[in-house]
C-alpha cells in the first residue's frame, strides 16, 4: 500500500452511490483518467453485514494528483446513478473495511450507538442536547455510547465511550458529557 507524505495517510477516495451490481471492472472505467493503484485490487467494495453491496467503496490512488482526477469525478453518473466522491485516507478506510461486511463484528448486539450523517460541524453539546428529550422516559441497565465522527480528512480524538452499569440513560449521558468535556 503506497503511502502519501502526510503521516501515510495515502491517496484514497471514498465512493458513495454505487449501483449495487457495479463490478470492480465499471469502477476502473469510471476512474479510466486516474492511476488506481493495483488495479482492480486497489478497489475496495463495502459490504453490508448481511454480505450485500452498500454501495461504496474505497479506491486507492497512485498520487495526489490522481486524488485531485478523482475529486473532479464527482457527482457524475454511472448508468442512472450520479456518483459522490470524497477524499478519504487509509485509516478511515480500514476501519470501515474492518467493521462491516459479513466477517465484522455482531454490530446488532454490541451496546453502541451509533450516530451516523451528523452535520460537519456538529459540536459534542449539540449530541448531548439532542439525547435530552428522551433521557427522562429511558433507562438503561448497561448501555455504551460511542460518538464516532469521520469527516473526509481527520478522526475525531475522543473516544467518547461511557460504561453505564447501573446507571441510569440520564446519567450515562452526563457522564458522556463529563468526559467530553475533559477531552476538550
Amino acid at each position: 500500500m503506497m503511502l502519501g507524505t502526510e503521516g501515510g495517510e495515502g491517496f484514497v477516495v471514498k465512493v458513495r452511490g454505487l449501483p449495487w451490481s457495479c463490478s470492480a471492472d465499471e469502477v476502473q472505467r469510471f476512474f479510466s483518467d486516474c492511476k488506481i493503484q493495483n488495479g482492480a485490487q486497489g478497489i475496495r467494495f463495502i459490504y453490508t453485514r448481511e454480505g450485500r453491496p452498500s454501495g461504496e467503496a474505497f479506491v486507492e490512488l497512485e498520487s495526489e494528483d490522481e486524488v485531485k482526477l478523482a475529486l473532479k469525478k464527482d457527482r457524475e453518473t454511472m448508468g442512472h446513478r450520479y456518483v459522490e466522491v470524497f477524499k478519504s485516507n487509509n485509516v478511515e478506510m480500514d476501519w470501515v473495511l474492518k467493521h462491516t461486511g459479513p466477517n465484522s463484528p455482531d454490530t446488532a448486539n454490541d451496546g453502541f450507538v451509533r450516530l451516523r450523517g451528523l452535520p460537519f460541524g456538529c459540536s459534542k453539546e449539540e449530541i448531548v442536547q439532542f439525547f435530552s428529550g428522551i433521557l427522562k422516559s429511558l433507562r438503561a441497565v448497561e448501555l455504551k455510547l460511542e460518538l464516532t465522527m469521520i469527516h473526509h480528512e481527520s478522526l475525531w480524538p475522543c473516544s467518547g465511550q461511557v460504561l453505564m452499569t447501573d446507571l441510569g440513560l440520564v446519567e450515562g449521558i452526563t457522564a458522556l458529557a463529563e468526559e467530553l468535556a475533559l477531552r476538550g
